[in-house]
């Protein structure tokens, strides 16, 4: 125990520590401390008193912290897939602040691994398979890694990554009406990079030899195929939880129906050291609701 060390700390001189000892022991009537030339230490009323007031120091941080924390929103940080983000969760965003005023949603997105052990983001929506996850061959591949790293991360399944092909209505109104998967020979296909496979998988479960590279486009992100879907230009493969927004407007129809499920799932995930966060947690709770809705409304699975 030092006295010096207490002064530098406290950015004051070591005679000014001294001299406030000094007075405190004055008021109490007792000495705290033995002192020699070589050491100082606690009598035993001064260890007594300084386990007392220890106690009394750490509950005044305690309610400060407290008072501050409810003072100021927590802001959640969430990674998404880019067409998620825009098609399903930032319109249902609304009601979450509206109900949780004091959780701010920030959103990064993002089609890239997401490293839930780095500060960046507090949870992620992601697609594809977790471990133990088990998929017929006949699902259509998803080849996109949710994260960099598996250890320590949960999920909270949302719903299911099913595929379906979608077009304009003015296109089949242009052309012989389309009867059969085979039809889909007369239009030109609309694919999305990050899911390569997916018009190959989807043919070849319904039994198809159709060539989907003949006379193709490629798009980078679901928004954009659809974008050129409903302009005309082709016809787009699409998860179906991104089309209630075209349905309504009646944009978009699907040709062919029910859609068909692919090799993963869309989920939650965040790290296990978040796991009791209050504020993470009424945010999974409300988004599990709204998941669950949307299972609910999935007309297309098969």
């Amino acid at each position: 125990m030092s006295f010096t060390k207490a002064a530098e700390e406290l950015l004051v001189t070591q005679g000014a520590v001294s001299r406030q000892i000094r007075l405190l022991e004055e008021h109490l009537g007792v000495a705290l401390f033995t002192r020699s030339i070589r050491k100082v230490e606690l009598t035993p009323e001064g260890e007594q008193y300084s386990i007392s007031i220890g106690r009394a120091l750490d509950e005044v941080e305690n309610a400060t912290g407290r008072l501050r924390r409810d003072g100021r929103r927590e802001v959640i940080t969430i990674s998404v897939l880019p067409t998620i983000s825009s098609f399903w969760l930032m319109p249902r965003l609304a009601a979450f602040s509206e109900a949780q005023g004091k959780a701010e949603v920030r959103i990064i997105n993002s089609i890239e691994p997401v490293d839930l052990q780095a500060k960046g983001a507090d949870l992620a929506i992601r697609v594809g398979r977790i471990p133990g996850e088990e998929f017929g061959a006949d699902n259509p591949r998803i080849e996109m890694d949710m994260v960099t790293d598996w250890r320590g991360i949960h999920s909270d399944l949302l719903f299911p990554d099913v595929l379906a092909p979608v077009c304009a209505q003015q296109l089949i109104d242009a052309n012989d009406p389309v009867m059969s998967i085979d039809d889909l020979a007369r239009y030109r296909l609309i694919h999305v990079t990050t899911r390569r496979y997916a018009w190959h998988d989807w043919l070849k479960a319904n039994g198809s030899s159709l060539d989907p590279d003949q006379d193709a486009l490629y798009f980078g992100h679901f928004f954009m195929a659809m974008e050129a879907a409903r302009s005309g230009k082709g016809v787009a493969i699409v998860p179906t939880v991104l089309l209630r927004h075209y349905e309504a407007a009646r944009d978009l129809i699907c040709p062919f129906k029910p859609g068909i499920r692919s090799a993963g799932n869309y989920h939650l995930l965040f790290h296990e050291s978040r796991a009791a966060d209050p504020h993470l947690t009424l945010f999974r709770q409300w988004l599990a609701e709204e998941a669950s809705t949307e299972r609910e409304a999935d007309l297309y699975v098969k």
